[in-house]
C-alpha cells in the first residue's frame, strides 16, 4: 500500500512538473540562467532517466527505455544539446507510463536481484521499496529546481524587455 502510494506521489510531483513547463516555449525550457548549470527540460528528463537507474538498473533487469534515453540524462550529466519539443514530448509521456510499468513491474516481483546504492543523500538503498522512496524525493528535489529556473528565465526575460523599454 505505501508502495502504491509513493508511486501516485511520483505521478502528481510529474503531472506538476508538466504543468510548470506550461506556456513556455522550448526555447526557454532550454535556456540555462547565470548560476545554473542546467535548465528545466535536462532537469525533466532527468528525473525519468533517474527512476529507470534507480529501479531498472540498480535491480538488474532491462530498462522500459532504450539504455541511450538513459544515460543521457543520468546524474552527472548536464545540457549538451538543444531539447528539441519532440524530445520533451517523449520524456513527458514516458515520465507517466513508466509509472504504470513500474507498478505492474513492482507486483511482477521482477527486482529481486537489487544492487544496494547509497545516495548523493547519503541513504543507502538496499531494494525496490527504498528505490521508489527515494526517486519521489528525487523528483521533488528537481521540481523545485525547475520553479527557481523558471523564475530565473522569466526574470531573465523581464530584465530584458525592461532594459529594452528604457533605451
Amino acid at each position: 500500500m505505501a508502495m502504491e502510494f509513493a508511486i501516485e506521489i511520483a505521478r502528481h510531483t510529474r503531472l506538476n512538473f508538466i504543468k510548470l513547463m506550461e506556456g513556455l516555449s522550448i526555447e526557454q525550457l532550454n535556456v540555462i540562467p547565470q548560476g545554473y548549470n542546467n535548465n528545466i527540460a535536462w532537469n525533466f528528463a532527468h528525473i525519468v532517466a533517474a527512476q529507470q537507474t534507480l529501479c531498472y538498473v540498480r535491480g538488474k533487469v532491462p530498462t522500459r527505455l532504450a539504455i541511450e534515453e538513459v544515460t543521457k540524462y543520468q546524474k552527472g550529466t548536464r545540457p549538451e544539446d538543444f531539447i528539441t519539443e519532440e524530445e520533451l514530448d517523449f520524456y513527458k509521456d514516458k515520465a507517466i507510463t513508466l509509472l504504470d510499468d513500474l507498478k505492474i513491474d513492482i507486483e511482477a516481483d521482477i527486482f529481486d536481484n537489487y544492487e544496494p546504492v547509497t545516495t548523493a543523500f547519503g541513504a543507502t538503498l538496499s531494494n525496490i521499496n527504498n528505490a521508489v522512496a527515494y526517486f519521489c524525493t528525487h523528483d521533488n528535489l528537481h521540481f523545485g529546481y525547475a520553479l527557481a529556473l523558471r523564475r530565473a528565465v522569466l526574470n531573465i526575460e523581464q530584465a530584458a524587455v525592461h532594459n529594452f523599454s528604457a533605451n
